[in-house]
């Protein structure tokens, strides 16, 4: 049974699909009362090669695992001809770095903007993590940007100075999007 729904196995995953076939065999082989007056698996020196499953080491196969994990590298900034991009993408600017705060993007290049909601879909939030610097000046001018942009007298805010987020009440994804753009971040 273990041996049907092997099949073609990669070079890769060779040694652990030993270890685990064996163990799968000898259970489906009748040695379980073997296995079960011991408290952990028996070593793989004891697995007599008969027990073990047969399996055919595939190198072609792998090509397909690969296309599936992620990059050892991130990818540098991509280049396009005119900004913003059909998604509404734009690169960080230089500008950014004169500032006494930066908010970092992250590694997919996007900004670190997120909404959450709470309480069963009653406490609505924007999360903006990855700031560095003087966190409380950004929570200062991102305020005074948020009184200005929707007229509220009071914008409330949380700052979790150690973690690198801030947190502002409301879903004003839009308005803190575009706070972070015009910045250059």
């Amino acid at each position: 049974m273990a041996t049907a729904m092997l099949g073609r196995v990669c070079s890769v995953c060779r040694q652990t699909l030993t270890r685990l076939t064996g163990v799968q065999t000898h259970i489906n082989s009748g040695l379980h009362k073997r296995l079960a007056s011991r408290s952990a698996l028996p070593p793989v020196s004891e697995i007599v090669e008969e027990d073990l499953a047969e399996y055919e080491v595939s190198k072609d196969d792998f090509k397909f695992v690969e296309d599936i994990l992620p990059p050892k590298v991130i990818p540098s900034v991509p280049h396009h001809d005119h900004y913003p991009t059909p998604s509404g993408w734009y690169p960080p600017r230089e500008e950014a770095k004169s500032l006494p705060y930066f908010v970092r993007r992250t590694k997919n290049h996007m900004l670190p903007m997120y909404e959450e909601l709470r309480n069963g879909n009653t406490r609505k939030m924007v999360k903006i993590r990855n700031i560095d610097g003087d966190i409380w000046a950004f929570d200062t001018d991102l305020r005074a940007y948020l009184q200005e942009k929707t007229g509220r007298k009071i914008i409330a805010s949380q700052v979790h100075e150690v973690g690198g987020y801030i947190r502002v009440k409301g879903l004003m994804a839009e308005h803190v999007c575009q706070f972070l753009l015009d910045k250059g971040f």
